[in-house]
């Protein structure tokens, strides 16, 4: 089989399964910082971070090493500046941190209270650049070599036949306001000045609709990554669910999905409590990627068959687990989800330590049916 077979062959799995139906095998989707090792054993996270194109080239020879896994891994980012995309300073392996210890993002909400009018006066793109200034950001730093990164997506692709699942990523409005201000801040507005906060939420998601709808027509991605973390089951009850998180992400998906692609919410934190919302999207529309704290029995419940769900091998898991835990658990996701409607992965990424034996027999897991 030629490499372009192959990716056409992955692309068809993954697109079957995001589709709901039975694809002739259960898309693998796995990836993270723990893949330099792979290739390069004595690998540390200032590598990943510090040496981001050596890191690139361990990645991509670890992928090698793992030739069921179907999905592109993230490549080409100025690890430098990952910090910018939530307005927050960031402590790195091998500078401010010992060499093998994971990053820290450092949320110091450089945002006021007065820069709720910006954003409603003047838009949101013009204060995140002001923020970011602010947090004292160079160029270099938030500037992507765009050449090296069409480059380096070529190279997977031509080379290892790997599918890119989502193009494009947005943080929900109160997520990316929640740390622009910091959390306890932000919490403090939504008492004091809510209805200040929602028209500046409002003006986001316009933003977001606009730029969004636009590179999908464009670019054509199987889906577009919709990120949430916070304001879940653990911070919001129902009416500040509905008010302050859920119309905004229902606006942006609807807007997305009628664009012409599907939407993928990234749901890092604990959402069981309010599943039920996402039946509210036309069937087979949207893929619900956990990180394994919403309860995973609970989500085939509620949305098994409705959208495509991914899971959920959780982190604690795939870095302390034995390789047969990491089987057992990948066998009661395919017991539970069955072959249709189902992409294996972990919750989130897999962790910076994570054994190759344990990727391993994840795969032979799925492999098996």
């Amino acid at each position: 089989m030629t490499v372009e077979e192959l990716y056409n062959q992955r692309l068809q799995r993954i697109k079957t399964a995001m589709d709901l139906g039975t694809p002739d095998r259960i898309p693998i989707h796995l990836g993270g910082p723990s893949f330099i090792r792979y290739a390069e054993p004595e690998a540390t996270l200032s590598d990943y971070v510090l040496r981001p194109k050596w890191a690139d080239d361990a990645v991509f020879r670890s992928y090698k090493m793992l030739p069921e896994i179907d999905t592109a891994p993230m490549l080409g980012g100025n690890n430098e500046g990952m910090g910018a995309m939530w307005y927050a300073k960031v402590k790195l392996p091998g500078r401010e941190l010992p060499k093998d210890t994971l990053w820290q993002i450092v949320e110091v909400g450089p945002m006021t209270e007065d820069d709720y009018d910006t954003i409603i006066n003047k838009g949101w793109s013009a204060l995140g650049k002001e923020l970011l200034d602010r947090l004292g950001y160079t160029e270099e730093q938030l500037t992507p070599d765009f050449a090296y990164m069409a480059e380096i997506n070529k190279k997977v692709r031509e080379e290892l036949g790997l599918v890119t699942m989502s193009g494009g990523a947005y943080v929900m409005p109160v997520e990316i306001l929640s740390a622009a201000r910091s959390l306890k801040k932000f919490l403090r507005d939504l008492y004091r000045m809510p209805e200040k906060v929602l028209e500046a939420m409002e003006v986001i998601a316009e933003e977001y609709i606009e730029s969004g709808t636009k590179m999908i027509r464009e670019q054509k991605p199987l889906s577009v990554f919709l990120g949430h973390g916070r304001f879940g089951d653990d911070l919001f009850n129902e009416k500040n669910f509905e008010k302050f998180t859920w119309q905004f992400t229902k606006k942006i998906a609807d807007a997305f999905i009628a664009a012409g692609t599907k939407a993928l919410f990234h749901m890092d934190g604990k959402w069981d409590s309010y599943l039920s919302y996402w039946r509210d999207f036309p069937k087979g529309t949207c893929i619900f990627d956990p990180d394994s704290l919403t309860d995973i029995v609970k989500i085939q419940e509620v949305l098994g068959g409705h959208m495509c769900v991914t899971g959920d091998v959780p982190p604690a898991i795939l870095e302390l687990g034995t390789p047969e835990d990491n089987y057992n658990y990948a066998r009661k996701l395919i017991e539970l989800f069955g072959k249709s409607g189902f992409i294996m992965s972990s919750g989130c990424s897999v962790p910076p330590h994570a054994p190759l034996e344990n990727i391993k027999a994840v795969i032979a897991a799925t492999l098996e049916g």
